[in-house]
């Protein structure tokens, strides 16, 4: 590390530490300012290709989601991205709650979404499922990036967690992803594979050392609570990006809180019968931005601990 990087490092990590204990004035200065009120669009429009999924992970919390399940149609999918690339929204996600390559017109969507002019197109997915036609369909059809889920502790973890996936074949379907990309001579989509400690530092070492060469991107990440789903424990006082950077778009059309609101029990309109200009700065969201500054938020926000993974630096972004 050159000493000017590690310099920004420290610099930025002193920044970070002076804002997080400074969460209850960063509060009162964004509800002084009115940033109830977005002053920027959503960085990231997630739109939710299908919420039903082909393994029964058990960290997940499938078995509390109540609402409907089912795929999105691809008139709505297309006056979403068509609304995205009208107000200038560059990054699209076809994912959310869900196996998106269970969509059988996901292919469609993602190349759709590429002639609109969405400079990034990404999606996170379990990797089960990723055959040599599919793996070539999708990287002609532009996909820029895909997070594939993979236990760094091996097969028998992988498989006693995430139950009815089988870890060789989703580690032959990352290879046989890679392999086809370099056949057809793209560098994209970038392949990001990510995996949740479990407190077994040797094995993740060694996985980190095997596939650091190999994809694009390794993501380690620590369990989450499912926005107090999993258990309703959270310290995190500091205002999350979500509400400000972010839409959701769940597959019926209603937009929900944020990522993490896997059951819709938030729901601040719906693009069957709006637009995300008219609902961005609606009153609903703009209600849910006071709140989750003046309290925490609806009981979603309070008990969740996702924030604690951000950077608080994002708040610049609403300067």
């Amino acid at each position: 590390m050159s000493p000017r990087i590690g310099l920004k490092s420290r610099v930025r990590k002193t920044a970070e530490s002076i804002l997080r204990r400074q969460a209850k004035p960063v509060r009162r200065l964004l509800l002084a300012t009115g940033r109830d009120r977005s002053p920027i669009l959503p960085e990231i429009v997630q739109i939710e290709s299908t919420n039903i999924c082909n393994a029964k992970c058990v960290f997940c919390p499938r078995d509390e989601m109540h609402r409907r399940q089912g795929v999105m149609s691809m008139d709505l999918y297309r006056k979403i991205v068509d609304e995205c690339a009208a107000l200038g929204i560059t990054h699209v996600r076809v994912h959310n709650y869900g196996e998106p390559f269970l969509d059988r017109h996901l292919v469609d969507k993602v190349r759709y979404a590429k002639e609109k002019g969405i400079k990034e197109v990404g999606m996170i997915s379990n990797g089960s499922l990723i055959t040599e036609k599919v793996a070539r369909a999708m990287i002609d059809a532009g996909l820029d990036a895909i997070n594939i889920s993979v236990d760094a502790s091996g097969k028998e973890v992988f498989e006693s967690t995430r139950l009815g996936l089988n870890y060789d074949k989703v580690i032959a379907n990352i290879e046989r992803l890679l392999r086809i990309r370099t056949e057809m001579g793209r560098r994209r989509p970038k392949l990001i594979l990510s995996f949740v400690r479990q407190n077994n530092s040797d094995d993740e070492q060694a996985f980190i050392v095997h596939w650091k060469n190999i994809a694009d991107k390794i993501h380690v990440t620590d369990l989450h609570n499912w926005a107090g789903t999993l258990n309703r424990e959270s310290d995190v006082n500091y205002p999350c990006y979500r509400p400000w950077l972010t839409f959701t778009v769940l597959w019926d059309g209603r937009v929900s809180l944020c990522c993490a609101d896997f059951d819709g029990r938030a729901i601040l309109g719906d693009l069957r019968t709006s637009t995300i200009a008219g609902i961005w700065n609606a009153e609903p969201y703009r209600a849910v931005r006071r709140e989750h500054l003046e309290s925490g938020g609806p009981d979603i926000c309070r008990s969740c601990d996702l924030p604690r993974k951000d950077s608080p630096l994002w708040i610049t972004k609403l300067a």
